[in-house]
């Protein structure tokens, strides 16, 4: 995975006023819909499964209750698709998202790259100090889904904001220090809000890796 720049000063400066866990910027954004074509049968119901889910107050899947957390989205997500990502990560240890993670490395789906596919899963690190150690010490603290990548490679995902809800977030991984271009949100504010002002505080900033839970469909 390639190093991310330090964002410049004078950003850090103007995200005193933004900082917050997850912020989706802006918070409203609707879920968009990608191109069919290309996409497998399984993806198409993820982006099904996103756009029933976002804005939800609850996570219900065929009577299976997930928890309203950035894991319980994705599980819900998935699990709409027909996927059961629940029970296997269970063999495994960590918090939801360390399990989440290490069951798909053991099956040797997790990657990376700068444009990632539609039902892409992604993990962070270091979106809040887990430990609260005050160092930058906290791997694998937040995950989201993939829905579409525009062609400057502004990624919109899902995911669960902490204060609110499941809502539609960008990353640009190709411009991770850019917050606008334009009139455009390339990367939505990811640092937990804890008053101190962070260098790395974008979704693209604490990017760590990709993870293509979607193939486990093809592969079952």
């Amino acid at each position: 995975m390639k190093h991310i720049r330090p964002v410049l000063p004078a950003l850090i400066a103007a995200a005193v006023v933004v900082f917050s866990s997850c912020t989706s910027l802006p918070p409203s954004e609707m879920v968009p819909v990608p191109e069919t074509e290309g996409l497998s049968p399984v993806q198409n119901l993820l982006m099904e499964g996103a756009q029933r889910f976002a804005g939800a107050s609850s996570l219900k899947v065929n009577g299976r209750t997930f928890p309203m957390d950035c894991t319980g989205t994705v599980l819900a997500i998935y699990a709409y698709a027909g996927i059961d990502l629940a029970g296997p990560m269970n063999n495994f240890s960590g918090n939801g998202v360390t399990r989440l993670n290490s069951y798909l490395q053991s099956l040797g789906l997790l990657y990376s790259t700068e444009l990632p596919a539609p039902g892409d899963i992604i993990f962070w690190d270091d979106t809040y100090d887990r430990n609260n150690d005050g160092i930058w010490n906290d791997p694998l603290t937040h995950a989201g889904i993939v829905l579409t990548t525009d062609p400057d490679g502004t990624i919109h995902y899902i995911h669960h904001n902490y204060r609110l809800g499941i809502v539609v977030a960008r990353m640009n991984l190709l411009k991770p220090d850019t917050v606008e271009s334009g009139d455009k949100r390339l990367n939505s504010a990811m640092r937990m809000r804890d008053g101190k002002v962070h260098p790395r505080w974008l979704s693209s900033h604490l990017y760590r890796e990709l993870g293509q839970g979607w193939k486990i469909a093809a592969e079952s």
